[in-house]
């Protein structure tokens, strides 16, 4: 039953993507990036973590880089060619990106830990982590609530939001430096959103 509703949650979004949502998404994507792409090298090889219907791969690609999408979950909707992997070990061997980004997707993941320690292994330079940001209880609920309902997830979804401060501690529990932390105020699909744009250092 978890797995018929699952299904039908991936084809609602990606129907809604293939719809009018994918232009603000795209809107999203090169607005993120501008804000974040003074942290990375020239021509830098990207692990976009999550990345899903891979948006994210033109705004980079057209600034030199080059991107690879991975995921646990394969659209049927893509705007770049997705790497699929079990969400436990990343198919890549050690240290081979520059960079690794999770734009809004840690708050997904159950073993936020885990899955950043991966990132860690496989990345030789910096892990930009793109997160909705909260600052009291109430902002915390509206936080979990609007993010069910753009992801039509209600049974067993994953709600590990942060605080910037609980953030920025976690990261460097892991040994992640962060060398650069900026809140913005975004829409998407008019609705307000906090967001935290973490630039953070992989230890060598």
């Amino acid at each position: 039953m978890i797995d018929m509703i699952r299904r039908l949650q991936t084809r609602t979004l990606d129907a809604l993507v293939r719809g009018g949502a994918g232009r603000q998404l795209e809107e999203r994507a090169e607005f993120f990036v501008s804000l974040f792409e003074k942290a990375l090298q020239e021509k830098a090889s990207i692990l976009d973590i999550g990345g899903r219907w891979g948006f994210y791969a033109g705004p980079l690609e057209r600034r030199g880089h080059q991107p690879v999408i991975l995921d646990v979950v394969r659209p049927g909707y893509q705007k770049a060619p997705v790497v699929m992997y079990d969400g436990m070990r990343m198919p890549f061997p050690d240290k081979s990106f520059n960079a690794s980004l999770f734009v809004t997707v840690l708050h997904h993941i159950r073993d936020q830990a885990g899955v950043l320690r991966e990132a860690c292994r496989v990345t030789r330079g910096k892990i930009v982590v793109v997160e909705d940001l909260y600052h009291h209880a109430l902002g915390r609920f509206w936080t979990i609530l609007r993010d069910r309902l753009y992801n039509f997830e209600w049974i067993g979804h994953p709600c590990g939001f942060r605080t910037r401060t609980e953030w920025e501690a976690f990261f460097e529990r892991l040994g992640l430096r962060v060398s650069s932390c900026r809140e913005v105020e975004t829409r998407l699909c008019g609705l307000g959103i906090l967001n935290g744009v973490f630039v953070l250092e992989v230890p060598e």
